[in-house]
């Protein structure tokens, strides 16, 4: 009998073992290896460089340069700069190395001070407006919902247009403004950019609310900015408000991939501040 048992609890040991092993499999199959970990890493880091302009001329470090900054092998150093040239970042260049091919751009989220230009604040170049669309229409419920003291039907003044850079589109947003402060805007000033069409028309703005999603282009978008459909883009939602904190706009806007949004000064939010207190 103890011979029986003693058998018994070797096989349970080797049925747990083996289960363990095929557990341990597939966490493997299920993970990235360390190196693929790595080879992200360093990916993003790069890309973060190109972005600041930390390549001044373009051109990127050597591989054996990358590998010793970065501590990493060969392998790694080629893969991440393989994700990049697939990300239409960079390309390699006979006698020259490799170097960037895509500007990348980081903007404010946040509207310009009042008395600048969106020009004046971002600071990359000519900004001007490529007016699609200037025309009233019955406010849907849900730029309704959006705007405030505005009831389903209500007229509202729809904006769409697409955002230059020297003459390069970046974005295209379509504009759903309220009566009262649209009423008091001229078309023919809309020449700079929409905060200040909006200054012109008397309409005193503070902030806005801003989301942003990840998405691909359509064919429209993607005639419209210049890119490839099913590229890379962001999905913006903006909510322009007064300075009673009222919302007056209501826009929905399409930006290439090439942009990142810069939205500072976030506070941290302590959670229990909003929790009762039960006894």
């Amino acid at each position: 009998m103890h011979h029986i048992a003693a058998h018994d609890d070797r096989t349970g040991s080797q049925d747990a073992a083996r289960d363990r092993a095929v557990f341990e499999g597939q966490v493997r199959r299920l993970l990235p290896a360390s190196g693929h970990l790595m080879t992200r890493r360093l990916r993003d880091l790069l890309r973060a460089e190109l972005r600041s302009g930390a390549f001044g001329t373009g051109r990127l470090p050597s591989e054996s340069e990358l590998m010793a900054r970065h501590r990493a092998s060969r392998d790694v150093v080629r893969a991440a700069l393989d994700l990049l040239r697939r990300d239409g970042l960079i390309e390699r260049r006979r006698g020259l190395g490799t170097v960037a091919i895509r500007e990348e751009y980081v903007v404010a989220g946040a509207p310009p001070p009042a008395g600048r230009s969106l020009e004046e604040h971002l600071a990359l170049g000519r900004i001007s407006p490529r007016l699609l669309h200037w025309a009233w229409v019955p406010a849907p419920p849900v730029i309704a919902g959006r705007l405030g003291e505005v009831a389903v039907g209500t007229d509202c003044l729809c904006i769409e247009y697409v955002l230059l850079l020297d003459d390069r589109p970046l974005a295209v947003f379509t504009n759903y403004l309220r009566a009262a402060e649209a009423s008091g805007l001229d078309q023919a000033t809309f020449r700079d950019d929409f905060y200040t069409l909006l200054h012109s028309g008397g309409v005193d703005i503070t902030g806005c609310d801003m989301g942003v999603q990840a998405g691909r282009a359509d064919d429209c978008a993607a005639e419209l900015l210049h890119i490839l459909p099913g590229e890379p883009v962001l999905l913006v939602e903006q909510t322009i408000r007064d300075r009673a904190g009222c919302a007056v706009d209501y826009a929905l806007g399409t930006c290439r991939g090439e942009l990142q949004l810069a939205i500072g000064g976030i506070p941290r939010i302590d959670p229990t501040g909003a929790l009762s207190h039960r006894p």
